[in-house]
């Protein structure tokens, strides 16, 4: 098999849905393929303001952290479960491919706040940090 362990940036979206369905049909062909679940926790700032935002931000972390951990039992490959915190979402993708030994990134051409047809930033910014290779997964209607 041409890759060991798949990292899919997953935030619940049609796209990232479609990396997680795409990065299993891969590791499908071969069960020892691992598979690594990221969900990405974007912290903004500290004081108290933010603390409210912060509460809602680990709420909506811990619904997508269930999630995922659902799929992960699921499927017949490895798969563990990553929570990611940093205010940097591509770094924090990318960093953690490294850490994890991956040789392969799956994500959405754009997550929650994407702008239809575009490719998002984060999308964006991972393409030219990563020194793996990154599929990039779109929705949509398949011609």
């Amino acid at each position: 098999m041409w890759t060991r362990k798949i990292l899919v940036a997953y935030d619940g979206s049609a796209p990232s849905r479609r990396a997680l369905e795409l990065a299993a049909q891969i590791a499908g062909a071969d069960r020892s393929v691992e598979l690594v679940l990221a969900h990405v926790m974007r912290l903004f700032s500290s004081g108290a303001a933010a603390a409210g935002i912060d509460a809602v931000i680990m709420d909506d972390a811990e619904s997508v952290r269930a999630e995922m951990e659902a799929v992960a039992e699921m499927l017949p490959n490895p798969a563990s479960v990553r929570l990611l915190r940093g205010t940097s979402p591509a770094d924090l993708i990318v960093n953690c491919a490294l850490e994890e030994g991956c040789d392969l990134i799956v994500m959405g051409s754009r997550g929650q706040g994407g702008v239809k047809g575009y490719l998002g930033s984060v999308s964006y910014a991972v393409t030219k940090e990563s020194p793996v290779t990154v599929l990039i997964a779109k929705d949509g209607s398949r011609r």
